[in-house]
């Protein structure tokens, strides 16, 4: 009997495992594991405007010398033509006047490599006087030399401007002095549509030339 009773409590706790056991093994995994969702945000991409261009509609509104009727070569954005200074003019000036005002942060000029400064002068309208500016401040100056490229950068704050003048100071005057060309740079979105004749839609390598080729020494 105590034998037959033993087996039959064996069968008994078996048969309890057998139920409760599946409940055990089937219970849900408890997962801290967090999924982290990664979102990139790509910003408006800069386009960076020359102004200071014949396609752009701007045009030269004045300079201290030379013949008038090639003045267009300064903002024609071809490195190979020039515009010659008379050799006696110490201050060469010239007068960019844009198609409109724009925000600026760098002008850049391309002349022939000698030792002058170049003062950079900001303005919404034209100056009466733009061969006298002794009473002006210029708004940025660079007393470097051109780089190996004829090459000279000038920046300075983001200003509005119309009319953008360039003075050059020179140290010595014994021939005429050569100017390839002007730039001035804005990254201020332009409403372009209001430009029926005007293609800027974006910076075309035609147009800007942030990066002028090596042009060397640009002869006179």
């Amino acid at each position: 009997m105590r034998s037959l009773a033993a087996y039959l409590g064996k069968i008994v706790a078996v048969t309890c495992f057998a139920f409760t056991a599946p409940s055990a093994l089937c219970a849900p995994e408890t997962n801290d594991v967090t999924t982290v969702t990664r979102v990139t945000v790509r910003g408006t991409e800069v386009r960076e405007f020359d102004w200071a261009k014949s396609r752009a509609r701007a045009r030269i509104a004045y300079t201290s010398s030379g013949p008038g009727a090639l003045s267009g070569r300064l903002i024609d954005d071809d490195l190979q033509t020039v515009f010659r200074f008379s050799e006696s003019d110490q201050s060469p000036t010239a007068v960019v006047e844009l198609a409109r005002s724009a925000q600026l942060y760098r002008v850049s000029t391309v002349f022939k490599a000698e030792d002058a400064t170049v003062d950079v002068f900001l303005f919404n309208k034209m100056p009466k006087d733009p061969g006298d500016l002794r009473s002006a401040t210029p708004d940025a100056s660079a007393v470097s030399l051109p780089d190996e490229k004829g090459l000279v950068k000038v920046d300075f704050s983001v200003s509005s401007a119309r009319y953008v003048v360039l003075r050059w100071k020179r140290n010595r005057s014994q021939e005429p002095f050569t100017v390839a060309e002007i730039s001035a740079f804005s990254n201020d979105p332009a409403d372009l549509t209001s430009f029926d004749d005007v293609r800027l839609a974006d910076n075309a390598k035609t147009f800007t030339i942030a990066e002028p080729p090596p042009v060397g020494v640009v002869s006179p």
